[in-house]
């Protein structure tokens, strides 16, 4: 079991922060060993000051409206997996490795964090999305997974889906290449950046962040 969001292991780290696996002694002992025998000096990352705190309260109160009444929802047959998705709103990318905000698709002016800082990656099989997103130097964010579960963002990325079924499962929507299975996420309160198998390649949504502040996109403020 793992965060969906590890702050202190991918944004503070060593020496104030040290991750070990528990169930081997030899490293938890020796991770003990080089603590007791490292100097630390303090260390109070920008975003846990006041001055951080309040850069983050003033973005999510300018940039979002807490009074507008949600839309009702759809008839339930509109709800139905099986009735054809609005088209996606994403696009390729120009260097072709991910998908990004279609300029010419309409933007959501309540969606927050703004959606030109989503990008959509596929993950390997060994990573979760928030592995993935970190190792292009972006954070996963969950709120994002409702733009990329559609069956047409398979076909932009090139995977060939034989079957494409709604499923509950944490780690959808996903696409099994092996039997060209493609899963999209039947229950939205189970999207999570947490979570691999290596039998899956999971359609990831990932964001910049602005640094020291990681709760917020580059353009959030």
């Amino acid at each position: 079991v793992s965060s969906q969001h590890p702050y202190a292991e991918d944004f503070i780290g060593k020496p104030h922060v040290w991750t070990v696996d528990y169930n081997n002694s030899e490293e938890f002992e020796a991770a003990i060993k080089t603590i007791l025998r490292t100097q630390v000096d303090p260390y109070l990352p920008y975003e846990y000051t006041c001055e951080g705190m309040l850069e983050r309260i003033h973005a999510y109160i300018q940039h979002q409206d807490f009074c507008t009444t949600p839309s009702p929802p759809p008839p339930a047959k509109a709800q139905s997996p099986a009735m054809q998705s609005p088209p996606s709103p994403l696009a390729l990318s120009p260097n072709a490795t991910h998908l990004v905000w279609s300029p010419s698709a309409l933007r959501d002016p309540h969606a927050w964090p703004p959606v030109d800082s989503l990008q959509v990656w596929l993950s390997e099989g060994r990573h979760s999305c928030t592995e993935t997103c970190r190792r292009r130097g972006l954070v996963c964010e969950p709120t994002f997974f409702r733009f990329l579960n559609k069956k047409e963002v398979f076909l932009q990325l090139s995977i060939a889906c034989d079957s494409t079924e709604y499923e509950m499962n944490h780690l959808y929507p996903a696409v099994a290449e092996n039997v060209h299975e493609c899963y999209l996420q039947k229950e939205p309160l189970l999207f999570s950046c947490a979570g691999h198998n290596t039998k899956y390649r999971r359609l990831c949504p990932c964001r910049d962040y602005r640094e020291g502040q990681v709760a917020l996109c580059r353009n959030c403020l």
